[in-house]
């Protein structure tokens, strides 16, 4: 835990957007800072809005830079808002904080900060929707929590919640519908959209790295519109959590998401097997 001593020290990034914003403007400046503990490696991104850009599991790359992470909303009839999306405005960034085993790290480009425990805490605004983010990073696993807040009466087109743009080299996925139906596919690469369920977990695998990453929802999202689901792409096979379609939300309205990411090393003929084990694991925690 954090002690009271570094508290005076805490490195916050503070932004003041101007009442307009240029084409092509981005919520903060073009920097990356890492952070690696025992088994992972994750990249924030200034110019994302201090969201996640990459990750990476003893050393294979499990997501990366193209395509976006964290949230993003779009109000209907409207363009997208938040994370690297500046078609609606950008995402404000009012406060950004990185500590390492509790210690104050700044927000530098190339920085690079190792321990056990890494927390990022960010507040920021989406259009009307006031967003609180905390991203944990453990020796095995990232955490991400998102709560949400609408400071003002919104019609929402859509909310992403999260997006993991897992590498195209993932060939499989498979999930834990909330009913306890095992699902599973493959990617073609032809933009589709697989899975389209709520679901207690989902999982990829990728069989040139020998890495399968579980994505595990300690309360299921209870979406709308495509709900939990894989854009089968072939730069990506993104992963999106789709929590608001077509819904209006009335002043005050709170909602929150969280989700946590592990990985595991594993041959392709075992890899379900392992995930499912690795899914008990996770929920016995």
């Amino acid at each position: 835990m954090m002690t009271s001593r570094f508290l005076p020290f805490l490195a916050v990034l503070t932004l003041t957007p101007a009442l307009s914003f240029a084409a092509g403007e981005k919520p903060g400046p073009v920097s990356y800072v890492t952070v690696e503990t025992r088994d992972l490696k994750v990249e924030f991104a200034g110019d994302r809005a201090w969201t996640i850009s990459s990750i990476t599991h003893k050393g294979a790359l499990i997501t990366g830079r193209p395509g976006f992470y964290g949230t993003v909303f779009a109000p209907e009839g409207g363009k997208w808002i938040g994370t690297g999306h500046n078609e609606g405005g950008i995402e404000k960034v009012e406060s950004a904080v990185l500590t390492v085993d509790g210690k104050p790290c700044e927000l530098v480009d190339g920085a690079v900060y190792r321990g056990g425990n890494a927390e990022l805490r960010k507040q920021s605004m989406l259009g009307p929707i006031k967003l609180k983010a905390i991203y944990t990073i453990t020796d095995d696993r990232v955490i991400e929590l998102h709560r949400y807040e609408a400071t003002t009466d919104v019609n929402i087109g859509i909310l992403y919640g999260f997006m993991h743009p897992f590498v195209p080299s993932t060939t499989a996925w498979m999930a834990e519908k909330t009913d306890g139906t095992l699902v599973d596919g493959t990617f073609e690469s032809k933009s589709g959209h697989a899975l389209q369920e709520d679901v207690k977990w989902t999982a990829i695998h990728d069989p040139k790295s020998q890495r399968a990453t579980l994505v595990w929802y300690p309360q299921p999202l209870v979406g709308q519109g495509l709900k939990t689901f894989y854009w089968d792409k072939t730069v990506y096979h993104k992963l999106y959590n789709h929590l608001y379609s077509h819904a209006m939300l009335k002043r005050g309205t709170k909602f929150e998401a969280k989700v946590i990411l592990r990985c595991i090393e594993t041959d392709t003929a075992n890899w379900q097997e392992k995930i499912k084990v690795l899914s008990a694991e996770t929920a016995a925690q």
